[in-house]
């Protein structure tokens, strides 16, 4: 384990590295690359085990025109979850919520976690929930599985969520859970293995057919060398024969519809 690099803690005691030199991983980094890049504005949200809400709203402070937040909490399907996020609502300023099933052993679809979301959607907040089956961990596949949300959303119809990472290696979900109202998908590592495995024809028409007003532009930057991410997915949305209107809702109008920019 290379103690220089981001290690993930879970909570049950095992540890991850990310192989990313910790020096890379800051603010200042960020925003540099979002100027290279010409980001305007961009979402942040952190592991609660790697920073805490009160840490990442004095971020955000830092650059209140650059930089957005969303929540963290210890663990969703218990009652103090709701006091974290309510307390980083209303009190730190951030304006949404970040949920990792894999990390934190939990599944959209378990009804513990059911007064959480109540709370979000009560605070008319949206939920970014983690989709990229496999990840870091294994034996945890089927947690982050977009079918999942479907339940979730018949238990909480009034909620807003985000699928991370288009859901993938699971996307085809997407054409029925993408289009349930108050469902919209996030791209980052999603859409360029699409259009890697299918060609830039498909992933025109599967975006379409999820619906474009539904799509966020994501990066899940984490230090420069995930910030290529970005480099590539602009590059890719750039080709897609998609109108100037519908790249424009990806790359900004629809998350800042959602967010009330």
């Amino acid at each position: 384990m290379n103690e220089d690099s981001l290690i993930i803690s879970y909570p049950d005691g095992g540890s991850f590295d990310l192989g990313i030199p910790r020096q890379e991983i800051n603010v200042e980094s960020m925003i540099e690359d979002m100027d290279t890049r010409g980001v305007e504005k961009a979402v942040v949200m952190g592991l609660p085990e790697q920073i805490t809400n009160k840490e990442l709203s004095d971020l955000v402070k830092q650059y209140p025109k650059r930089l957005i937040g969303f929540a963290g909490v210890w663990d969703p399907k218990k009652p103090e979850a709701v006091t974290m996020l309510e307390e980083g609502v209303k009190t730190l300023g951030l304006q949404g919520l970040k949920l990792h099933p894999g990390l934190h052993s939990f599944s959209p679809s378990d009804e513990e976690i059911v007064p959480l979301i109540k709370c979000a959607a009560e605070l008319g907040v949206p939920t970014l929930i983690h989709s990229y089956p496999g990840g870091m961990r294994r034996r945890f596949f089927s947690l982050s599985s977009p079918e999942k949300i479907d339940d979730l959303k018949a238990y909480v119809p009034d909620a807003t969520i985000i699928i991370g990472h288009m859901g993938y290696p699971r996307y085809l979900d997407l054409l029925t859970v993408g289009q349930i109202p108050g469902i919209y998908v996030e791209t980052s590592w999603g859409l360029t293995s699409i259009a890697e495995l299918h060609g830039l024809e498909f992933t025109a028409k599967y975006l379409r057919m999820i619906g474009i007003d539904n799509v966020l532009f994501g990066s899940d930057w984490i230090g420069k060398q995930v910030g290529m991410e970005q480099e590539k997915q602009l590059d890719l949305i750039n080709k897609l024969d998609l109108t100037r209107e519908e790249k424009d809702k990806i790359l900004g109008g629809n998350i800042s519809k959602l967010l009330n920019l």
